[in-house]
């Protein structure tokens, strides 16, 4: 997917004084597994809120959820998964 270039701290890319078009579809999935419901308020049903899942012992809800929500965007989800230490793997794009 194209859209409007964000960087690593969530801020517009701004190159020449234009906003730059690029590849969106990790700053897509980085931005449905961080935000809570609601925060999108042109949407407020999408979000994971990955955060609220740390306490669980298996990280099987979050996994699941995360797939849910990708597949609510339009992504063709073939795995998801969560390193020990935390690390989010997703092979998902948009179909």
């Amino acid at each position: 997917m194209i859209d409007i270039g964000l960087d690593d701290a969530e801020d517009l890319n701004i190159k020449d004084g234009d906003f730059t078009v690029e590849e969106s579809t990790a700053q897509h999935q980085r931005q449905l597994i961080l935000n809570s419901k609601g925060e999108f308020k042109e949407n407020p049903t999408i979000g994971v809120s990955a955060f609220e899942y740390f306490d669980d012992e298996s990280m099987n809800d979050l996994i699941r959820a995360i797939s849910v929500e990708f597949s609510r965007d339009g992504m063709d989800v073939q795995s998801i998964k969560i390193s020990p230490q935390g690390i989010i793997r997703s092979d998902a794009f948009y179909k």
